[in-house]
């Protein structure tokens, strides 16, 4: 079953305009259907690139440590 994913904002979502709606994605597991969206923090410092550099560096440094 094929099912047009809801972009539209929440009245909660509607509230803060401090968040801005990324992408809206569609995952089956078993016989659940779940929608996801993820939203971008218009007032975050920090970039993608930063944030992944980030997270790499972190997973090096524990795979190191171990």
């Amino acid at each position: 079953m094929n099912r047009n994913t809801d972009t539209t904002f929440t009245k909660e979502e509607q509230k803060n305009p401090r968040y801005e709606l990324n992408s809206v994605r569609e995952y089956k597991i078993g016989h659940t259907t779940y929608i996801v969206k993820t939203y971008f923090d218009l007032e975050c410092g920090e970039s993608l690139e930063d944030l992944l550099q980030r997270l790499v560096s972190k997973e090096i440094c524990k795979a190191m440590s171990s």
